[in-house]
């Protein structure tokens, strides 16, 4: 530190914390000060107070931890917030009657409704046909046959539609598929299901939302990211997921924005890709601002397990009825794929890409080489989620310089959903071998750690960080089981060899998402300079019981020294 004369006097000094810089070094220190928004020093108690002036306010933070906020690498703001405001919310629902009762009370309390949206049910809540197909029409025309109702699943893959819906939309059983896409038809009379999935559910307009509801969910979205001790996300606008860039550009002109933003846009292949980066560019242009900025193209290589549209390098289990190929599962061409991130890369934007399965990763590794990817200066191209990949991908993801936004909310034997989803659709020896978390960081590659919010409804990063670290149940209330005790319990345990340190997983919430975002000379750590966006949280997790880290609780949030969530007020 400096000497003390001559020196900045501090607008805060935190003092007797266990600071966490979040650097690679694994700095610690037990103060900081904080001046004008950002970072003026860190180090003993007695260094920080070398800053302290007449209008210095000190506070001793008794034994708290303090570290970076974290950064949610991929989210859709406003998360649930539209459908908790204004649709029918299916998030907390759990079986598919608690989905019928919840539209049948937004029906009682809007009855003038022309036509009735919502999100967040579960694939896993249904069984037999259901599990494969996705939900029946039947279901929903028992609620109303005149009323077109459309539901999209939690994931945002799936649309559950009933037959007033289908007629409206002018969807029927000779509709083709379009590229990408299924409409689900019973196996054998041909009619229709009732879901449509992936690319299909673009054959529905999406819904749209005024300017004040946009305004309103996003405050309530940026609240319960305070909540959670997130300051900084990338959000993704793709198809039925995320609120536009006008809105959020909005709410930092009139100055209530408090995260860190970076925007990205889905890149279709069902339109002309120059056009859609040109609106892209011109997006960016209208809503560049210093905390909200236009910066990433969204791809989709494939879809999802649950959907039986994740492209897979070998095919799905015989029980899952499903084949995988390239002509049924890939989003994109290689040569259509390779173009588009040629096009995208030009104009300046991130590439960011959905893979789940590993011969989707495949194909996005070698649209990469492609196009040219190792001769890119700093580009930085994220493949999202890699639920299964091959071990030479990996490898070539650290050649190609890709970066890895992963969601450790899933790499465990999730209740509920494992044995019947995963395990079904892929066969349990495959099932085991999903998300393979260390190898990537022992690969050398840059893991962002993040939550899909709202695929994951509670995107809570302390219980991602305990499930990164144990592979194994977390947020057991949420899945109504009965807690584990040990680590080492076996019911929930997946990969055990994938475990990483805690260390790992904080860096993978902060510095590392930082890096993902192109904001780590801005935040990430607590270095002096940097941006005052730090936690306080009452326990330190690297000193806690692994099964145990979840139950750390945020007990405030500060973005740019200014503190944005306070425990104490929300009791």
């Amino acid at each position: 530190m400096a000497k003390a004369e001559n020196i900045l006097k501090a607008d805060w000094i935190f003092t007797n914390a266990a600071v966490w810089l979040g650097d690679a070094a694994e700095t610690a220190a037990t103060a900081l000060a904080v001046k004008g928004g950002h970072i003026l020093a860190v180090g003993s108690d007695a260094e920080a107070m070398a800053y302290a002036g007449r209008n210095t306010e000190v506070e001793d933070l008794r034994g708290s931890f303090v570290m970076p906020g974290f950064i949610d690498s991929h989210t859709h703001a406003p998360g649930t917030a539209l459908s908790d405001l204004y649709d029918v919310s299916l998030y907390t629902c759990k079986t598919p009657e608690a989905c019928l009762r919840a539209v049948r009370r937004f029906m009682r309390d809007y009855p003038d409704a022309e036509e009735i949206r919502g999100a967040g049910w579960d694939i896993a809540g249904f069984t037999d046909k259901e599990l494969i197909h996705g939900p029946r029409k039947a279901r929903l025309d028992e609620v109303s046959s005149s009323i077109p109702i459309i539901l999209r699943s939690y994931d945002g893959h799936s649309v559950w539609m009933n037959s007033a819906a289908f007629a409206r939309y002018g969807i029927t059983p000779r509709t083709p598929d379009p590229a990408g896409g299924v409409i689900e038809h019973d196996p054998h009379t041909g009619a229709l299901w009732g879901t449509l999935k992936e690319e299909a559910s673009k054959l529905l307009p999406p819904k749209s939302y005024s300017a004040q509801q946009y305004t309103r969910a996003l405050k309530l979205y940026q609240t319960r990211m305070h909540r959670y001790g997130i300051t900084g996300v990338m959000s993704i606008c793709a198809s039925g997921l995320g609120a536009p860039a006008e809105a959020f550009a909005r709410l930092e002109d009139e100055e209530e924005l408090e995260l860190r933003i970076r925007f990205a846009q889905e890149i279709s292949p069902e339109y002309p890709v120059a056009e859609q980066v040109a609106a892209l560019k011109a997006l960016k242009v209208r809503c560049d601002g210093e905390l909200f900025k236009v910066t990433t193209a969204k791809f989709f290589a494939d879809g999802v397990v649950e959907g039986g549209t994740a492209f897979l390098n070998t095919p799905y289990a015989a029980k899952a009825g499903r084949e995988s190929d390239e002509n049924n599962d890939a989003v994109w061409g290689l040569k259509d794929l390779a173009a588009a991130f040629v096009t995208a890369h030009r104009a300046g934007f991130q590439l960011f890409t959905h893979s789940i399965g590993d011969a989707a990763t495949r194909r996005v590794l070698n649209a990469l080489r492609l196009a040219g990817a190792t001769r890119w200066r700093d580009a930085r191209p994220v493949i999202t989620h890699l639920q299964l990949v091959r071990a030479p991908d990996i490898r070539r993801m650290k050649r190609l310089g890709v970066v890895a936004s992963v969601q450790p909310f899933w790499h465990m034997k999730e209740p509920n959903w494992w044995r019947r989803v995963d395990a079904t659709m892929l066969g349990p020896q495959r099932a085991t071998r999903e998300y393979p978390l260390r190898s990537l960081f022992d690969a050398g590659l840059t893991v962002a750690s993040s939550s899909d919010h709202p695929i994951t409804v509670q995107p809570d990063p302390l219980v991602a960080i305990e499930i990164g670290v144990t592979r194994n149940l977390a947020a057991a209330k949420w899945y109504g089981v009965k807690d584990i005790t040990r680590a080492e319990s076996k019911r929930y345990l997946l990969g055990q060899r994938q475990r990483v340190s805690v260390e790992r997983m904080l860096a993978s919430y902060t510095r590392n998402g930082a890096t993902l975002m192109g904001c780590e000379e801005v935040c990430g750590t607590l270095l002096p300079g940097m941006a005052a966006d730090f936690i306080v949280l009452d326990r330190d997790p690297r000193a806690m019981p692994p099964v145990e880290i979840e139950k750390c609780e945020v007990l405030r949030t500060y973005f740019s020294g200014r503190m944005v969530w306070d425990s104490a007020s929300d009791a």
